[in-house]
């Protein structure tokens, strides 16, 4: 449960290091995040969503090293500062890590997979490509 680089910190990465540890340990990285710059209203109400230095740091740097399903666990409180636990969102957080739990004793034939492909703008050929 964490955000920046799992193997390096803010303001490096080790990618390389981050993939041993992983393959070591053979189990889903999840990417849990507390809001720091808004509160949840803030956040909720944003046409950007959770802001930027965050997406970056918190989302797209653990992404790199494999994490998955970041999750918002805790709002600022926006008089003091402080993260205030959403108990409604660790409790999604609890029920997506049981659920990658279950997943991994499954027999492969029980498994269901779905495969989304990016296609955007529609008819420009560029199927599976994230180019726009």
């Amino acid at each position: 449960l964490t955000g920046f680089s799992l193997c390096g910190g803010p303001a490096s990465q080790d990618a390389k290091k981050s993939k041993e540890v992983l393959m070591k340990f053979n189990r889903p990285y999840l990417v849990s995040i507390p809001l720091v710059f808004q509160s949840f209203t803030e956040w909720q109400e944003s046409d950007l969503g959770l802001h930027p230095v965050q997406v970056a740091l918190q989302v797209a740097l653990p992404e790199i090293d494999g994490a998955i399903e970041p999750i918002i666990y805790a709002g600022r409180d926006g008089q003091s500062g402080r993260a205030i636990p959403m108990q409604d969102r660790i409790n999604a957080l609890a029920t997506r890590a049981l659920n990658w739990a279950r997943l991994r004793k499954k027999q492969n034939a029980e498994k269901k997979v779905c495969i989304c492909l990016f296609q955007f703008p529609p008819d420009k050929g560029n199927v599976g490509t994230a180019a726009y």
